[in-house]
């Protein structure tokens, strides 16, 4: 699905993995229908999307994730009361109290819902999915909020402490707020999922991924150098994207330009009084 869209995203932020879909599965029977493998590990959530960032796509329920608290942002289990009270975090010695644990835990947005299962893998190789997640360096989720910001303003819904990196800031949160999220990951994340100290996740409802790379592309030619414009140039040479840019501009330029404009508009009403 979405495949010109992946792929020229995919060159616009230069990712060096691939962008992945999340498609949840309420029921038994429409899980089991699905013509699609389960895999051959089992592994905490983060290990499946890496798995996916690799080319992988595959369905999966709760014997195959063996993180307990990723089920219960899921909906595939239900927590007891103490885990949605945030006891156990603060037992841990995660958070300071039980008041703090309690608050951390309410706004990771367990899905209520029941939830048998779930499909990843690649966007491209998806016919349908709820949430878009991609993985790469600080300077492309940079280029990516500021794509956000082109199309819908100041981000209202970002959370994120480094705890459930996966299954919460990438799936719990953007699907109930329908919104973007990012997350700074969590060391089972990290470890499990095999990311660089440095990476940083982005996840999105699928409809808004059209548009938010509408934003990141148009916010190409004011942010960019030269250099890197022709990059994307040089790598969408066989594909039709239509992206043009002045590669002598960049929005640093624009400002100038419109605060001389100003300034020349200010001293002109003066000597007319």
């Amino acid at each position: 699905m979405k495949n010109v869209n992946v792929k020229k995203a995919s060159i616009v932020l230069n990712l060096q993995k691939q962008i992945i879909g999340i498609k949840l599965i309420d029921l038994k029977e429409e899980f089991e229908s699905i013509n699609l493998e389960k895999p051959l590990k089992n592994g905490p959530l983060c290990f499946h999307f890496r798995e996916a960032m690799e080319g992988h796509i595959y369905k999966i329920s709760d014997e195959n994730i063996t993180c307990e608290y990723a089920k219960y942002a899921l909906g595939i289990q239900k927590p007891d009361s103490t885990i949605l009270e945030g006891r156990s975090y603060k037992y841990c010695g995660l958070y300071e109290s039980n008041t703090i644990a309690r608050e951390i835990v309410e706004s990771m947005k367990y899905l209520n819902q029941n939830i048998y299962g779930l499909i990843v893998g690649p966007l491209e190789l998806m016919e349908d999915a709820d949430l878009v997640v991609f993985v790469d360096c600080a300077e492309t989720i940079m280029r990516t909020m500021q794509g956000y910001a082109y199309k819908y303003g100041t981000p209202k819904n970002l959370n994120f402490f480094g705890n459930q990196a996966s299954c919460a800031d990438l799936v719990s949160k953007p699907y109930s707020n329908n919104d973007i999220n990012l997350t700074l990951m969590c060391r089972g994340m990290r470890a499990n999922g095999r990311f660089d100290k440095g990476e940083l996740g982005v996840a999105i409802p699928i409809n808004l991924f059209d548009s938010l790379l509408e934003g990141i592309v148009a916010t190409a030619n004011p942010v960019l150098n030269p250099k890197e414009k022709q990059r994307i140039l040089d790598q969408s040479a066989d594909y039709d994207f239509e992206i043009e840019f002045d590669m002598s501009y960049n929005y640093g330029k624009g400002l100038r330009e419109y605060d001389q404009k100003v300034k020349d508009m200010r001293i002109k009403d003066r000597n007319h009084e």
